[in-house]
């Protein structure tokens, strides 16, 4: 049986810095000749991978053996971007899209496209902002946001995801509003904005920015979030959103499916009796009702007091559309 042919000695350490992923060019940099690599290949020591690289064995490739083919195969500029890079900064995804590899690459790039890369062309693509992230080139934590936020087309989503990314602590507030100021135009640009402007006044959940939007849309005083209280035994608290009108507290709580477990369930009422006594007055409200049925949420806030703001509502059939909710409801009284 033929012996296979000797490695180079400096292959080694490029294979760990890499992961086992190298090109055909380092490869005969290194020393081997295309016969050499050929040889391997046939032999299925080493697995062949898009135009230009090679697997330095021939099992499956891991999800970072993935990343290293995708940038190594595009070459220079091209840099791991949106929930790829994310994941470089740390974040914890939540999406279905992160299982594939995103590489962005300037606009007209010949790519070879493989299953689980996902290629993204851009005019503005600007190499001297790449980053190293664990050897590999990836976009800033707060570029990779919003284009991972922006590649989709779904604005609730996109909103989740920011608020996802800063409660991670993978980037701040004011590092996504100056990408967000240079980036230029992009979808969901509005309510990525609107959707930080909450994040910034402490929205963290979804629910917490479908009732900023809320209030946008009915032309509500936005209310102070996650207020920190103490409880009667001394623990502290955080309720989601509360106003003070007229030196009363208004609390409104957005309730998540979790708080149909009798536990929660049980906890929440302790904790509105205690409000309550204090002399706050308690409003709660579904998710589902903040997003869906923002109108009826809106009618009972003003009814307990809830100032409007001095901009005008978003919305231009706002009052209109709080008075048929309000008669409707009258009718239904007197039927």
């Amino acid at each position: 049986m033929r012996r296979p042919p000797e490695l180079p000695v400096g292959l080694p350490p490029l294979a760990r810095r890499q992961q086992r992923v190298v090109t055909r060019h380092q490869l005969v940099a290194l020393g081997l000749n295309h016969f050499e690599i050929r040889a391997q290949l046939q032999a299925r020591r080493w697995t062949a991978w898009g135009a230009h690289v090679v697997l330095l064995h021939n099992g499956d490739p891991t999800p970072r053996q993935r990343m290293w083919a995708a940038v190594l195969d595009a070459g220079e500029p091209a840099a791991l971007a949106s929930h790829t890079a994310l994941e470089l900064w740390g974040f914890r995804s939540f999406a279905a899209e992160s299982s594939a590899v995103h590489l962005v690459v300037p606009r007209g790039a010949k790519v070879h496209r493989w299953p689980g890369l996902v290629v993204h062309e851009s005019r503005r693509l600007q190499p001297d902002e790449h980053v190293l992230r664990q050897g590999l080139p990836c976009t800033p934590a707060a570029r990779s946001t919003l284009d991972a936020a922006a590649w989709q087309p779904w604005p609730r989503f996109a909103c989740a995801l920011l608020a996802a990314v800063v409660q991670q602590r993978v980037c701040t507030v004011d590092d996504v509003d100056e990408a967000l100021r240079r980036i230029g135009r992009i979808r969901h640009k509005a309510h990525l904005r609107d959707a930080l402007r909450d994040i910034a006044g402490g929205a963290e959940a979804v629910s917490e920015l479908d009732l900023g939007r809320l209030c946008r849309r009915f032309g509500l005083v936005p209310p102070a979030r996650q207020v920190r209280r103490r409880g009667a035994d001394g623990s502290l608290r955080y309720l989601d959103a509360e106003w003070e009108v007229s030196g009363r507290r208004v609390v409104l709580e957005v309730d998540g499916a979790h708080h149909r477990d009798v536990g929660h369930w049980q906890a929440d009422m302790r904790r509105d009796r205690e409000l309550v006594v204090t002399g706050a007055r308690v409003l709660r409200a579904t998710a589902s009702e903040v997003r869906f049925e923002p109108e009826v949420v809106a009618r009972d806030l003003l009814r307990a007091g809830v100032p409007r703001s001095c901009q005008k509502p978003v919305d231009p059939g706002v009052n209109s559309l709080l008075t048929s909710r309000q008669e409707g409801g009258r009718r239904g009284q007197a039927g």
